[in-house]
């Protein structure tokens, strides 16, 4: 039976919260314990479906896994045997290609499900077989699954062209460098926040690594990589939904041990141009809803499609992140006149949509990837079912938050792949919100 939440909208959030560990650091970081034969240590994970699945694949490979305590969890790999990715788990995650670069590293060749996740678009691996391809891996899919093989010794030096800025496909790659002894230098890799701690990881296992945060990077990998320590830095989509939350129930959330400039200054500069408040505290940012919201399309920069018409598109990091749009939609849809919103990335990106339009909403879908919301207007509740999108049920779930309405959303517990404990989270900051 479908997970249904009631949800009874237009209460004013407010407290402290502090934001989840970010997933899609996590993630690459528990694949990368392959690399070392001594034990790693993660700190602060969060119990969700996809960390689960996750240390499931690595004790099925044969790691130790100690994961009686999340805020600890310790994992040694020198007594696995296997390269082959189980189907249960591997098919249901979009992260499981990410064991491709270190079962490689590690045997020279590795087998993994087609994986599955959010469906997004065609999201097809092509950035990883042509990342290996210029490393001399063979590339094979076949029966839902794609098979990695080392079929060209390897050299001394790589310099090679990512396809595209491929977040997964840079992760794969560098991790496959980290565990060989050559070294590498890749042009348009990705650098969001969570590829620079994989990196920073892979240099405490004992890489040279050079160019943090920028779109080149060299690596000299080298044997016998060594254990380490991992602790996440926070989710900064989490944080976008938490900033929308106050945002749109003209509430005042302190979200705290969330102010890391790297990690969200462009977030809280592209959000205070909506007129929300948001003032930073020590380690904390504070945000007040309570201002109503515009944007000053004639001295604010902002970017325009027209006159008078806003403009949000996402972009590579630093650029605004795409997993972030949905809840912009839900954002703009508060906000006073109209605002285009555009995603490039993903053909289905915007199709939930339609589901924020029985709730009340005024959007007008251009194309599949461009949409034009109005506002503001007031959500009038309703029934919904979540579409198969995490980031797209987030802002359906902050939709149903902003006004006196009930609201009811089934298959809204695809956000437990992200966010856990996100119920009891939201409860904490006043929102009424019964399980069905």
């Amino acid at each position: 039976m479908t997970a249904a939440i009631k949800i009874s909208g237009g209460i004013k959030l407010m407290g402290e919260v502090t934001p989840v560990p970010n997933k899609n650091a996590m993630l690459p970081a528990l694949t990368a314990c392959l690399l070392t034969d001594e034990t790693v240590t993660y700190q602060n994970l969060q119990k969700s479906t996809d960390v689960l699945r996750t240390l499931q694949i690595l004790k099925n490979l044969g790691a130790e896994v100690d994961d009686s305590n999340f805020s600890d969890i310790h994992i040694n790999c020198s007594k696995v045997k296997s390269h082959e990715v189980d189907y249960t788990n591997g098919n249901a995650l979009r992260s499981s290609i990410l064991f491709a670069g270190p079962l490689l590293a590690r045997f020279g060749r590795a087998r993994i499900p087609l994986p599955g996740g959010c469906v997004l678009g065609k999201r097809s691996i092509s950035a990883h077989i042509d990342a290996f391809k210029k490393v001399g891996i063979r590339t094979e899919v076949m029966d839902g699954y794609a098979m990695f093989e080392r079929v060209q010794p390897i050299q001394k030096h790589y310099e090679l062209w990512m396809m595209e800025a491929s977040v997964t496909a840079t992760e794969n790659l560098v991790m496959y460098a980290a565990g060989t002894k050559a070294a590498f230098s890749i042009t348009e890799a990705a650098v969001e926040p969570h590829v620079t701690q994989l990196l920073k990881l892979l240099e405490s296992f004992g890489t040279e690594i050079f160019g943090f945060e920028s779109n080149k990077i060299r690596i000299h990998g080298k044997a016998g990589l060594k254990g380490a320590v991992f602790t996440p830095d926070p989710d900064h989509i989490d944080i976008a939904g938490l900033i929308v939350a106050a945002a749109v129930t003209k509430g005042r959330i302190v979200i705290k041990d969330s102010n890391i400039y790297r990690v969200v200054g462009g977030l809280v500069q592209f959000f205070s141009k909506f007129n929300i408040d948001i003032q930073v505290s020590g380690k904390d940012l504070i945000v007040d809803g309570s201002r109503d919201l515009v944007i000053d399309c004639v001295d604010s920069g902002f970017p325009l499609a027209a006159q008078d018409l806003p403009k949000v598109s996402p972009r590579p990091w630093p650029g605004f992140p795409v997993d972030a749009l949905p809840n912009v939609v839900t954002l703009a849809c508060k906000t006073r006149g109209k605002t285009l919103i555009q995603n490039w990335m993903y053909e289905t990106g915007l199709d939930f949509i339609r589901e924020l339009n029985v709730l009340g909403a005024n959007i007008f879908m251009a194309d599949p990837q461009r949409v034009i919301v109005n506002g503001p207007i007031n959500f009038k509740g309703g029934k919904v079912l979540a579409p198969s999108i995490i980031q797209a049920t987030q802002a359906i779930f902050l939709a149903a938050l902003a006004d006196p309405a009930d609201t009811v959303i089934e298959g809204w517990d695809i956000l437990k792949r992200r966010y856990p404990n996100t119920l009891d989270v939201y409860r904490s900051l006043g929102a009424q919100i019964e399980e069905k």
